[in-house]
């Protein structure tokens, strides 16, 4: 096999097999941002559980449960990844969620 064959053969497996990487990136990618999101999902349940019970007033209450999941992002390099006003809203849906699952 000469190099011009091998080059020639290297450039079709490149074709024939990009699609196939790209579909795996995306996948691994994907599977990356869900599990970031399942973390972000728990440590708000956590937070709002752990702050329940304290005296501190709503907008208090919120803040802290906003300072305990960026200082939880910030911890495991998840910093960044989430913007203020989805961990806003992240902590708003796990009250929710505590006060639906409260009254059942």
């Amino acid at each position: 096999m000469t190099l011009t064959d091998v080059s020639i053969l290297a450039g079709t497996l490149l074709v024939i097999a990009a699609p196939a990487e790209h579909a795996l990136i995306r996948l691994l990618r994907t599977k990356t941002k869900n599990g970031n999101l399942q973390l972000l999902l728990t440590w708000a349940d956590q937070a709002v559980a752990m702050l329940e019970k304290s005296d501190l007033a709503g907008t208090q209450k919120k803040q802290q449960a906003i300072d305990y999941v960026a200082n939880r992002l910030e911890a495991n390099k998840l910093a960044g990844k989430f913007s203020q006003e989805q961990l806003s809203a992240v902590i708003e849906q796990a009250v929710a969620h505590l006060n639906a699952t409260a009254t059942k």
